[in-house]
């Protein structure tokens, strides 16, 4: 390869990086409230069990 072709590649290995962390703050962002809302389902299933 020569320099022209390891600069390309550099620079479309950096854009799906970036794409690929956008991807996972994206995904991060959706699985937190879920976890939160489970949390907050055993809780309230822990209180009518306790009824």
């Amino acid at each position: 390869m020569n320099n022209e072709e390891l600069r390309k590649e550099i620079e479309r290995l950096t854009e799906e990086n970036v794409k690929l962390k956008q991807e996972i703050a994206k995904l991060r962002s959706v699985k937190r409230p879920a976890v939160s809302s489970m949390d907050t389902m055993s809780t309230k299933l822990k209180e009518a069990l306790r009824e």
